[in-house]
């Protein structure tokens, strides 16, 4: 007497569907993750982080966003500054000085 295999029993939908909704719903998960981090890396906002990620934090070094000719045209613009400035004080020393002689010429000698 041959005996053959039991046959095998029919297949539950409900404990397939119970087996495949957790991994379909990590897999949906990962896949909106995904695409929201790639929108969110579209915007400015992700750029300037993408390029915090990419260089690094180093608190000893300025940042320099657009080369080295960038930060010597800001020092260039700093001491163009800093002369108006200095002209711009020595004119207002100037003006109180001609305002104060004014005044004294007004008001007279003191006795």
């Amino acid at each position: 007497m041959t005996q053959t295999p039991f046959p095998s029993p029919p297949l539950d939908p409900n404990y397939v569907f119970s087996q495949l909704v957790p991994l379909l719903s990590i897999v949906t998960l990962v896949v909106v993750g995904a695409i929201g981090l790639r929108l969110v890396f579209r915007t400015p906002v992700g750029e300037a982080i993408a390029r915090r990620i990419r260089e690094g934090r180093h608190p000893d070094r300025v940042a320099d966003p657009a080369g080295e000719g960038y930060r010597a045209e800001m020092e260039d613009r700093v001491m163009h500054l800093q002369e108006r400035i200095g002209e711009l004080e020595e004119r207002v020393d100037f003006t109180e000085r001609l305002l104060a002689a004014s005044r004294e010429r007004q008001l007279g000698p003191e006795r």
